[in-house]
């Protein structure tokens, strides 16, 4: 209707069509915000997904689906980090039941209401459309804040990208090649085989001279009449503020992106200094309200308020995300032991070794200088 025309995309296409400089553009905002999404997601999915009943830990159905398999097509892991992915990305994710599978929606249509419960349709995963509507009491609906902080962040960000732009921009020139073109006044209306001055010359600047000079080695074929000189090298030494410039640029929108997720910057960046220290401040600040958020919600949806009350319940334990090396905790694990804090099992599996499961390794022990302590009121337990 508006005498368009359709065309057949292939590489060739996409070079004639797209602005191959802009294109290749560094587009740090959306790779850092990136790296911090993946980075979150990771630990998370590490976590283990610990089922209760009566207060007692157990390895139910709920258990083996957080765990093991949500779903016929992903594992645990691939599922958390979906889940996480889109939360943090898209600000919300939503998770259906089908088939008695657990489905995270790649689209849906959302419904609120002041009083009544928000109802979600269009449901979308994988080229199937589930046609029926679902209320907020049947799904696991998670929404991480009341704005969309990865919008906000591009709209902060798009402007580091264009001083980032200008900042390169300013180290290629200084770095490039620089030269002048001289043309003699005869060349001009001279005919070169079947093609004229003009398209000569529009040939030899747009293509010619942006290979020449993009290429490590080249040779640059001139016409008569055409002579390129160029200037000399210390004109064209690349300078180092206007490296630090790009680098400076580069930090500002990674400490950006790491205050805006709650991750320790030095983490984010790859700093190995301190990494205990960082990595607790980024379990505290950044891991756990994303889990808590996470729990809560499979709680009150899946168990209820009469199973929570009577201690069934589910838990996201969040220490398996530190790697912990057995030699450097011996001495602590002997006082977790001795003082009756855990039982031998129990350190054995957050250790990630079996459990023993026998009758001495499910008991709770106290040594003598424990049991020896003398109380507030002055009391002798002994």
């Amino acid at each position: 209707m508006l005498g368009g025309k359709s065309i057949e995309i292939d590489s060739k296409t996409v070079e004639a069509y797209v602005d191959q400089e802009k294109l290749s553009k560094l587009v740090m905002e959306e790779f850092t915000i990136h790296a911090a999404i993946n980075l979150i997601a990771n630990c998370i999915s590490k976590c283990e997904f610990k089922t209760f009943e009566g207060g007692k830990e157990i390895q139910d159905e709920e258990y083996y689906t957080w765990n093991f398999e949500p779903n016929k097509n992903q594992n645990s892991s691939q599922f958390l980090q979906e889940l996480v992915t889109k939360l943090l990305y898209n600000n919300e994710c939503l998770i259906v039941g089908a088939s008695g599978q657990l489905i995270i929606a790649e689209s849906f249509s959302k419904e609120e209401y002041a009083l009544k419960e928000t109802i979600f349709s269009n449901v979308y995963r994988k080229n199937l459309t589930l046609n029926r509507s679902f209320r907020m009491s049947e799904v696991l609906y998670f929404q991480l804040n009341n704005k969309n902080i990865r919008k906000l962040l591009t709209d902060l960000c798009n402007g580091y990208n264009t001083i980032l732009n200008e900042a390169v921009d300013k180290y290629e020139k200084a770095g490039g090649e620089k030269g002048t073109l001289h043309i003699d006044a005869t060349a001009k209306g001279q005919m070169y085989g079947n093609k004229t001055f003009e398209q000569v010359y529009e040939e030899l600047m747009n293509e010619r001279f942006k290979k020449f000079f993009n290429s490590r080695s080249a040779v640059l074929p001139l016409f008569q009449g055409f002579t390129y000189t160029k200037q000399a090298a210390e004109q064209s030494k690349k300078s180092t503020s206007e490296m630090k410039d790009i680098v400076d640029m580069l930090d500002e929108i990674v400490e950006t992106v790491a205050r805006a997720f709650n991750i320790p910057v030095s983490l984010l960046k790859g700093d190995v200094s301190d990494v205990e220290k960082i990595t607790r401040n980024f379990l505290t600040f950044c891991i756990d309200p994303i889990c808590e958020m996470i729990q809560t919600e499979i709680n009150r949806k899946r168990y209820g308020k009469t199973e929570v009350a009577k201690k069934n319940y589910l838990k996201v334990d969040t220490t398996t995300v530190m790697h912990i090396d057995i030699f450097d905790i011996a001495e602590k694990i002997d006082k977790l032991i001795a003082s009756g804090m855990y039982c031998i099992d129990e350190l054995r599996k957050k250790l990630g070794d079996a459990e023993l499961n026998t009758e001495e390794s499910k008991k709770y022990w106290i040594t003598k200088n424990y049991q020896e302590i003398t109380t507030v009121e002055g009391g002798d337990t002994g």
